[in-house]
């Protein structure tokens, strides 16, 4: 709000249960007012910026470009497109580690039987994923992985910023630096800031702190409207 007072913020966020269980024709149904806010615009003028938090963020966005390109036939005309913390692939450890972090709101009385069942599914998945062909878990994991380098979904012309860390113990950052790469290959503008000494989803804690990430921020913007430096 402090860098873009003049710009229409649309914030749609994702919670644990739609995360893992609901499909991709639901999420896309939930996203349908983000949708409509966006055609109600001028689209000879409008300037989309999206900032994804987490896989979460990614996989919202991923919706928000799948609801877009069903009722337009088009591709979203995002300009830039700031990946923060994301995209990563189930990995076991990390995963407990991103589940957890709800488990810590919990009193202890509900902890233990969350902690089961979150044991429980953090197995399911990394066995699955790995060891299962890809069209099992498509809506889950492959769907918005491999869709958020859609150009069918987000403009070919869209500037691809990545900020992650090694110090991210939810999202490997091996996995976000695959995805620019492909991102690269298939023509994307991409730029990436790898932060040290930030945990997940707190890269504005890291090195440089708040002004190097808003930093960051600001050229991603400025090189999708084709102002800002390469």
């Amino acid at each position: 709000m402090s860098l873009f007072p003049d710009a229409r913020i649309i914030i749609i966020t994702m919670n644990i249960n739609e995360f893992l269980f609901q499909s991709e024709t639901r999420r896309r149904v939930d996203v349908k007012e983000a949708v409509s806010a966006i055609l109600a615009s001028d689209q000879n003028h409008e300037r989309l910026f999206v900032h994804a938090l987490s896989n979460g963020g990614a996989r919202r966005a991923y919706g928000v470009a799948g609801a877009y390109r069903s009722l337009t036939g088009k591709p979203l005309p995002v300009k830039a497109f700031l990946l923060d913390s994301a995209p990563g692939i189930p990995r076991f450890r990390r995963d407990l580690h991103a589940l957890n972090v709800t488990a810590k709101k919990l009193s202890w009385l509900a902890w233990l039987p969350y902690w089961i069942v979150t044991l429980a599914s953090v197995c399911a998945v990394f066995v699955s994923v790995n060891w299962m062909p890809k069209w099992f878990w498509r809506e889950l994991v492959w769907g918005p992985t491999e869709g958020t380098n859609d150009m069918n979904l987000f403009d070919k012309d869209c500037v691809k910023g990545y900020v992650y860390s090694k110090g991210d113990l939810a999202i490997d950052w091996k996995d976000v630096e695959s995805h620019a790469a492909v991102a690269e290959e298939k023509g994307y503008k991409v730029v990436k800031k790898r932060v040290q000494g930030a945990e997940h989803v707190q890269m504005f804690r890291g090195k440089g702190g708040e002004e190097a990430y808003w930093g960051f921020v600001k050229r991603v913007w400025g090189m999708g409207m084709g102002t800002g430096e390469e």
